[in-house]
This record gives C-alpha cells, structure tokens and sequence, in this order.
C-alpha cells in the first residue's frame, strides 16, 4: 500500500514539473505507480518515473499515443466486434495470484476493425486491468496466441505501431510478472523481431515462446484456468467472454474516467 506521505510526495514532484502542469489525479491513481515498484526501488522514484511515461503516452500528440486513448463508445461496431469474438478474455488467476489475461491476435478482422480502434480497445482492456489490486500486488501475466495471425495483419504494424504499443505496455501501473507466446508461427517471427526492437531488457526476460507446445504452456499458466483448447480444465472460453463483455461494459466508464486529468504538455521540456 502507498502511504498518504508518499501520495503527496508524487503529486508534488508532478506539479513541478513543466511537462505535468495542471495534472489532476486522484490519490488511488497516483498510489497503483507507487504500488507497482518492486521492492529494490525507491519507490517513490519509481513512480515519478513511470508516472511521466504513463502521462506521454496517453496524452502527447507528438511523443506518445494519445489518439489511441480517444476510445470509441463501448457500443460502437469495433469494439462490440472485439467483444463478440473474445479477443480479449481474463482466465482467472494463477498459483501466485498474479492475474492471467489472454490476447488471442488472429481474431482481429483488419477489414473490419481499424488498427487504431484495436489498439484501442487494448487500452480500454488495461484501465479495467488496472483496476484489480492483483496486477499490482502478485502481477499481470498476458498470454497471447497467434493462431490464424496472418500477413494481413502484419502489414499493418509499422515501426511507430509498434513502438508506441510496447511504451504504452510499459508505462501501466501494473507489475508485469512474464509475458507467454503461444501458437506462434514464421509471421509471429517477423513480428517478433519487430517488438525486439522497442521491448526493454527487463521485459525480454519475461518473454516465453511456446510454439505450440502445451505442455510449455501450462508450465507457465495452470491448466485449471487453462480453456480446454489449450489442453487445460478451466471455464468454457465463450463464457469467458461473456464475463469480459460484462466487465467491460460495468466498469470502464469509470475507471477511464479516473483518468481524464492526465496531462502532458508538449511544448515544455
């Protein structure tokens, strides 16, 4: 937990600053930076730190990706879509607690659904994550499978795409604990090589690619959260979807709300 000090430590240090001027947070927002710094950091350090990212990439327009946080109404045909075919779904939680999200990237239908409108509902899917304690205390674990991903998705990740999608993972206030491949095939490896490119050492070390192995997989993620076409004994993955609509469409008018006073002031240094 963030103490009330260590609250007004950061929102003090944020108004210092020229690129920050005029952020206006509240408290349980500020506290998920402090909460996610591990236990050799200063946390209030680490906070400043990721708190200035998180603030550039959701609000700049020339240094981040703020076009990407003008969401679409949950109702509208993109995003229903994602919805509809679970591209996003949360299994459950593994042995540590850490919670356990699955991506599944060859459901994304280019002609019908933007890049930017999926990169989109990404976001939308990290402000409901962000809202659950556990991916700041045992952890976020994402999982994501490429089946079906094709080059016609490829084609339309670029170098920006794709840089402005790893700093936006990064800046979150969550505690990513490893991030696992699965059903990856010689078009995941041109994208791979792609995310290389922007992904931060420490996060390389998280990776692990299963191919289509799983028994690799479920050395990562219990097969009792696991659906069971990954070989495990969880929830029926249509369900799951069904719960993650629900979810989504409860909570993200809120939780998106909470931050609606980020801020980054382009033309300050």
């Amino acid at each position: 937990m963030a103490s009330e000090a260590e609250i007004a430590d950061l929102r003090c240090w944020a108004e210092s600053q020229e690129t920050l001027k005029g952020l206006s947070l509240p408290d349980e927002v500020l506290a998920k930076f402090l909460e996610v710094a591990t236990a050799d950091d200063s946390r209030v350090e680490a906070a400043r730190r990721r708190l200035a990212d998180f603030c550039r990439v959701r609000a700049s327009k020339t240094k981040g990706a703020a076009d990407w946080f003008e969401y679409p109404d949950v109702s509208s045909e993109p995003i229903q879509e994602l919805l509809s075919v679970g591209y996003v779904v949360q299994l459950g939680y593994d042995d540590n607690g850490a919670a356990v999200v699955l991506f599944r990237s060859g459901l994304w239908q280019p002609d019908r659904v933007s890049f930017e409108d999926m990169s989109r509902y990404m976001n939308m899917c990290y402000d409901v994550l962000c809202a659950d304690p556990a991916t700041r205390t045992a952890g976020l674990v994402t999982m994501v499978d490429f089946q079906g991903f094709e080059m016609r998705h490829l084609t339309h990740w670029s170098l920006d795409s794709t840089k402005k999608l790893s700093a936006i993972q990064e800046a979150y206030p969550v505690k990513l604990k490893h991030v696992n491949y699965f059903n990856t095939s010689t078009v995941f490896n041109a994208l791979y090589e792609l995310l290389k490119m922007f992904m931060s050492k420490s996060v390389k070390e998280l990776v692990r690619v299963h191919k289509s192995s799983k028994e690799s997989l479920q050395s990562e993620i219990p097969a009792r959260i696991l659906p069971a076409e990954y070989g495990g004994t969880g929830a029926d993955i249509k369900q799951l979807a069904e719960q993650w609509r629900s979810k989504i469409e409860l909570q993200l008018p809120s939780e998106a709300a909470k931050y609606a006073g980020v801020v980054y002031n382009d033309a300050k240094k």
